[in-house]
């Protein structure tokens, strides 16, 4: 499996650590199909494309409710983990890697990423921003961090 495609697996979980859906809705609008893998196909279809996002969009909206618990619950942090290993092997399937090493790369970065918005939501809720200027800015790190990691794991295989 070649590094940038890790990366983008690792990367991907960073994302997901910050809004548990991103990372596959990114990974679904980033993807052709090409019938080399079912699920990756499904997932990159017009509905997947749609559902992925609009979850995605809602996870960002409703992180803004006072009454969301912490991402660092064991509720947040599992869905976040789950999501993480499905993202990071989908993106090392669609580079032609080895899809658990994918998967272990985006467990990691969930974590890591879970740990570190809950650190830069603290951080940057207190004094110097306010919670809700935090919130968005962590939005749009986690978006570009999703692309990135989608750009870094190039699409191999055309399938028949």
């Amino acid at each position: 499996m070649e590094s940038t495609a890790l990366t983008g697996s690792f990367l991907v979980g960073v994302a997901t650590g910050g809004r548990s859906m991103t990372g596959l809705a990114a990974v679904a609008l980033t993807t052709e199909p090409t019938r080399a893998d079912r699920l990756l196909d499904r997932v990159a279809t017009t509905r997947g494309r749609v559902l992925l996002t609009a979850g995605a969009a809602a996870e960002m909206v409703g992180d803004k409710l006072p009454t969301v618990p912490s991402r660092l619950s064991r509720q947040g942090l599992t869905s976040r983990i789950a999501a993480g290993a499905l993202a990071g092997a989908a993106l090392a399937v669609r580079s032609g890697g080895n899809p658990g090493l994918g998967a272990l790369a985006g467990v990691t970065g969930s974590v890591v990423g879970s740990y570190a918005g809950a650190t830069w939501r603290r951080w940057a809720g207190t004094e110097k921003a306010t919670a809700f200027t935090a919130a968005v800015t962590e939005d749009l790190l986690t978006v570009a961090v999703a692309l990135l990691a989608c750009g870094l794991a190039s699409q191999r295989g055309t399938g028949s």
